[in-house]
């Protein structure tokens, strides 16, 4: 359901990007991103993503 998200988002001009955590070699992550024991890695993640795509928060 994730991939058919995004590509839904993308057709109708989003930015959507699946990421697959354990693809990338981040492992044990649960629904609470930002509780988990590295949600500093997370957010390292995030943040790139966004700068990458231009949005910045204020």
């Amino acid at each position: 359901m994730a991939r058919k998200f995004v590509e839904t988002v993308n057709r109708h001009g989003g930015n959507a990007t699946l990421v697959e955590l354990p693809k990338i070699g981040i492992y044990g992550n649960t629904h609470f991103l930002m509780q988990d024991l590295n949600n500093d890695e997370l957010a390292r993640l995030l943040n790139a993503w966004l700068q990458t795509n231009c949005i910045s928060l204020p």
